[in-house]
């Protein structure tokens, strides 16, 4: 006969669900705020250097996304061995990226 019991893991899967309070989200999303406004205001700082400026907002934008994929997309949770394949791929990404820029520069 079939198990019909109510359950949301697959068989085998021993993980518990994670419960973050709802202040851990709001905290998350100030903290996304605060970096948003100075992304924004990197902008219009009317610093001379745009490669300072530039590089500044790559790296708020960066901060922004590890916490988004960390918290959001839960890969605080997943098994390391799916973090350390989301970084190879980011990574490699980085290095194609970087190979299409250096090309486009010396061209």
């Amino acid at each position: 006969m079939a198990d019909n019991t109510n359950s949301r893991h697959l068989p085998g899967d021993p993980k518990e669900h994670h419960i973050v309070p709802y202040k851990f989200h709001i905290g998350i999303w100030v903290g996304l705020i605060i970096l948003t406004i100075m992304t924004v205001l990197v902008s219009v700082m009317g610093i001379s250097l745009v490669a300072f400026s530039v590089i500044t907002a790559m790296i708020i934008a960066s901060a922004k996304a590890v916490v988004v994929a960390n918290y959001f997309m839960h890969l605080k949770y997943e098994n390391k061995l799916i973090t350390w394949l989301m970084g190879v791929t980011l990574l490699l990404f980085v290095v194609f990226i970087s190979f299409t820029a250096f090309d486009y520069i010396t061209r």
